[in-house]
């Protein structure tokens, strides 16, 4: 009988392509995932199969409206088991590994383009649905009647919203970097 392990990580949006690697290294120790997220990952330990994962970004793929399953059986057709998603957007695909093969979920350059896109998009969203709330937060902290209370709550809000900012420009940036670098790949 498989034993069920947790293993704790934390991965940036546009870092998904180290979780995948992570995650195939893993799998050559006997460790296949069962159930991926944010931060905690759970796994079965079975040192007779070894598997090669993929990590893809897609929303608003229901089984309500149909498209989990168009979706699933779009990658079951090239050979990919679907393992699970988080928060019904980060899907986990896995396939059985082959020595010398490294299978991809995008296999051309367009399809991986609108892939980063899509990523950085949701990046800047984020970015700039957090520029919104900072503004509210910001107004309402200076409208307090104690400056000491204002200031005391108004430099580590700024501080965190900042490093957020950072982070999710950060981002945006490397996924624009991987845009440029597969439009100057030949084939």
């Amino acid at each position: 009988m498989a034993r069920t392990e947790k293993r704790w990580h934390a991965w940036m949006s546009w870092d998904y392509e180290k979780e995948e690697r992570w995650l195939n290294e893993l799998s050559a120790r006997g460790l296949h995932l069962t159930r991926g997220s944010a931060f905690r990952s759970e796994f079965e330990r079975d040192e007779t199969v070894r598997y090669t994962y993929g990590i893809d970004y897609q929303g608003g793929l229901t089984k309500k409206n149909g498209k989990l399953e168009e979706y699933i059986e779009l990658y079951r057709d090239m050979g990919w088991e679907y393992v699970n998603a988080y928060s019904g957007i980060w899907h986990y695909f896995r396939r059985p590994w082959e020595p010398g093969e490294t299978p991809r979920l995008y296999t051309d350059r367009e399809s991986l383009t609108e892939h980063y896109k899509k990523l950085q998009r949701m990046l800047l969203i984020v970015l700039l649905m957090n520029v919104v709330i900072v503004a509210a937060n910001f107004r309402s902290i200076l409208f307090l009647a104690d400056d000491e209370v204002r200031w005391g709550l108004a430099v580590p809000v700024l501080a965190i919203y900042a490093i957020l900012f950072v982070l999710l420009g950060y981002g945006a940036a490397q996924m624009n970097r991987r845009i440029k670098k597969i439009g100057g790949e030949k084939t």
